[in-house]
């Protein structure tokens, strides 16, 4: 399939600790200087659960765990056609720090400093922190109850959120 055809599958960490979000500034592309969620492309042999737990830590160098899907979104704008999938995380361990290579400054915002319009946060990424903060979003668990050895699949590779 030629490049400028391919479909890309992305994970964001919506990390929450107490009542802040970790957000990430950005060092190149077209969200250079805004801060986001860490996340990045989901690689061959993890599930979109391993994805974003791995791409945190690179980025962040903080230890989290999945709680649920959070939100998706889609995007087809010509030949560029991604899937975006955002997790909702909790903090485990660490303080945030940048990587040095694709972020340049990683920490936790508050729910005040993300309603101020100055501070350089994504649309998408403000709009969700919001909504996890003041609690208006819906959680899609990993199903831990599903049977999975009766489906004849590991729950390793073969992953349900519902």
């Amino acid at each position: 399939m030629p490049e400028h055809n391919r479909h890309v599958v992305a994970v964001g960490g919506v990390v929450r600790r107490g009542d802040a979000i970790l957000l990430v500034r950005q060092c190149y592309g077209p969200s250079r200087g805004l801060y986001l969620f860490p996340g990045g492309l989901v690689e061959p042999g993890e599930t979109l659960d391993q994805a974003v737990v791995r791409e945190v830590t690179e980025e962040t160098g903080i230890q989290t765990a999945v709680c649920g899907v959070l939100g998706l979104r889609t995007r087809c704008d010509g030949a560029r056609n991604d899937t975006y999938v955002m997790f909702l995380l909790d903090w485990i361990a660490g303080e945030p720090h940048a990587d040095g290579q694709e972020i340049d400054d990683a920490r936790f915002f508050s729910l005040q400093e993300l309603h101020d319009p100055a501070v350089p946060v994504t649309a998408l990424s403000r709009y969700i922190a919001l909504r996890v903060l003041e609690g208006r979003c819906a959680l899609q668990p990993f199903a831990s109850d599903f049977d999975y050895a009766a489906a004849e699949r590991d729950p390793a590779t073969w992953r349900l959120f519902c």
